[in-house]
């Protein structure tokens, strides 16, 4: 039995980090970017809805074309600190993401922002299915005033995101911790029988 630990140690790391690793953050296309600048506290919506904000201002919403044929979706955002005095320390913001479909949200999501001035951070904000074609519209929202200005913040749809296959996963991080029982189990120490 000793001699299948390596071999369940490789498929377990196979199918179970490797896989849930590449599913969530390397599989998918890139899909269309975009630069959000303009923030306001109240924006008027393309079908002549007005958005009144109460906790923040608001990046100017942004109408994207989206499609079922591009599932799994996910937004990643790029902030980018406006450059500060040199002695300036890191400060978490908040921000809120929302989709909306004819002024009803589908998906929502809040962000905590670590940045230092004039330096970057991604965030991913998490994956979502559309069931319906069409004009979506993109909002970012602050949650107060940030501690840290930004310069700029870049939107980039991502799009075929692999979806997990969750036995699979399950199956390997289980190869993963019989392979580790059966790499380390001749190395225990033994018990003395009385």
């Amino acid at each position: 039995m000793r001699r299948y630990g390596p071999l369940l140690l490789m498929l377990g790391l196979l199918l179970g980090p490797a896989y849930y690793l590449f599913c969530e953050h390397l599989s998918g296309e890139a899909g269309e970017t975009f630069a959000l600048t303009e923030r306001a506290a109240h924006w008027t919506l393309p079908d002549g809805t007005l958005l009144h904000l109460l906790r923040g201002q608001a990046y100017r919403p942004l109408t994207l074309n989206l499609d079922p044929g591009m599932n799994r979706i996910a937004f990643r955002l790029t902030f980018e600190a406006a450059p500060g005095s040199s002695g300036a320390s890191k400060a978490a913001d908040e921000y809120q993401v929302t989709l909306l479909q004819s002024d009803q949200p589908i998906f929502e999501r809040s962000l905590l922002v670590e940045l230092a001035p004039g330096a970057k951070a991604t965030v991913e904000t998490g994956k979502l299915e559309l069931y319906y074609p069409g004009a979506y519209e993109f909002l970012l929202e602050e949650a107060g005033t940030p501690r840290v200005p930004i310069s700029r913040v870049t939107l980039e749809v991502r799009q075929k995101i692999d979806t997990l296959f969750l036995p699979l996963m399950w199956g390997g991080f289980a190869m993963l911790v019989a392979g580790l029982a059966v790499t380390l189990e001749p190395h225990l120490p033994r018990g003395r029988s009385r």
